[in-house]
């Protein structure tokens, strides 16, 4: 891949995408992890929880993978402000966060999880750089660029503690590393299908080995968007066509794909490559993690097979781990895992206010228990 390449603003999405309200969506502007001021697209329901005159236990930060955007994440984005609205509604009677009245929400994923009183979450969920609606700069990211602009954005948004990570593929690795980086503000990490070590004896999977022979990255992932479009048709069951739309409208030509090729380009492939020895970085970090994670799981995944997942789990041996055996790689369309995960939440968080450090000290030993049983589920 060209270490430079075209460089566009960051935008909005377009109006009217199925289950994306139009009102998580901005464009911030903050500085990279080289300092350079780059505009995000970001998804972030602050806005709508400071209506509902809610305040956050703490904050979930999704990071999608390759070659997806923060749409991935629209779900977790619905389920925890109907949560939060019909708290808000138990509490007053007022409508909640979906418009409707408190009975009608507390009817919804949320009620049905029992989920009122619970804690209340705010979520942000990025465009990675180069990817999604946010700037395209024309530069080549690697892994240790990534967390570093991660972290630097979530430093201007001002997020701190309690955060919960969420990641999806490459943006597993990328939201892990923001977690090693942070510890005295992470709480949690939980996990769909990702991975962050390959064994130096076990070949790379037979897809990413196909797409990465010489002369098959860049035809197979900028020029064409046979990449994008294999990703999208291994959904079980298959994705809606409107739904496809939408994951494809940021990269609806070659020159804003060009951050898809360079995602897989950044697959460390042995000690040579330049993300390598990042990679590794992360992946002992995550072995020292004592929070509270969990993992939801696809065995139907031709990239990250169960090896990936026996890895991360001799890591997080607390981790509690749910595989859902028709899911596959996108596990988060192929199942209502919102829902699940904010029962997760307050299965292990309490409600507690952020008034201070004190407090927050207190609320992390209360959240530090993890249930460490792995389940499996046959949702066929």
């Amino acid at each position: 891949m060209s270490a430079r390449g075209h460089r566009f603003a960051a935008t909005l999405p377009p109006a009217g995408l199925p289950g994306l309200d139009a009102s998580w969506s901005r464009l911030v502007t903050a500085p990279d992890g080289d300092g350079v001021p780059r505009t995000w697209h970001l998804l972030d329901n602050a806005a709508r929880l400071a209506e509902l005159g809610v305040e956050p236990t703490g904050t979930i930060l999704c990071v999608h993978g390759n070659p997806t955007w923060s749409y991935l994440w629209r779900a977790m984005l619905a389920a925890a402000t109907d949560a939060a609205g019909a708290d808000s509604a138990d509490a007053d009677g007022s409508a909640g966060a979906s418009g409707f009245d408190g009975t009608a929400a507390v009817e919804g994923a949320a009620g049905a999880l029992g989920l009122t009183g619970a804690p209340v979450w705010r979520v942000i969920a990025v465009d990675q750089l180069e990817m999604g609606f946010s700037e395209r700069s024309g530069e080549m990211r690697g892994l240790r660029r990534r967390i570093r602009d991660l972290g630097a954005l979530t430093e201007a948004l001002g997020v701190d503690g309690p955060v919960v990570t969420l990641g999806h593929d490459w943006g597993g690795v990328v939201s892990l590393g923001w977690a090693v980086d942070h510890p005295e503000s992470l709480a949690g990490v939980m996990l769909l299908n990702t991975a962050v070590h390959q064994p130096s004896n076990a070949p790379l999977p037979a897809a990413l080995r196909l797409v990465l022979r010489h002369g098959m990255l860049d035809l197979s992932t900028v020029r064409t968007t046979g990449f994008l479009d294999t990703t999208l048709a291994i959904a079980h069951p298959s994705l809606d066509a409107d739904v496809r739309h939408a994951f494809r409208s940021p990269y609806r030509s070659a020159s804003r794909r060009e951050g898809i090729g360079a995602f897989v380009a950044d697959i460390p492939v042995d000690a040579s490559h330049p993300s390598f020895a990042e990679l590794a970085r992360v992946s002992a970090g995550v072995a020292k993690l004592r929070v509270p994670a969990t993992m939801i799981w696809g065995p139907r995944d031709p990239v990250f097979s169960d090896r990936y997942l026996g890895d991360l789990v001799a890591r997080l041996p607390h981790a509690d781990v749910t595989r859902f055996e028709s899911a596959g790689h996108l596990v988060g369309e192929d199942i209502a895992y919102a829902p699940l995960l904010l029962q997760w939440l307050s299965d292990h968080f309490a409600p507690a206010p952020r008034a201070d450090a004190d407090g927050f000290a207190e609320w992390m030993g209360r959240g530090r228990r993890s249930g460490g049983v792995a389940a499996a589920v046959d949702d066929d």
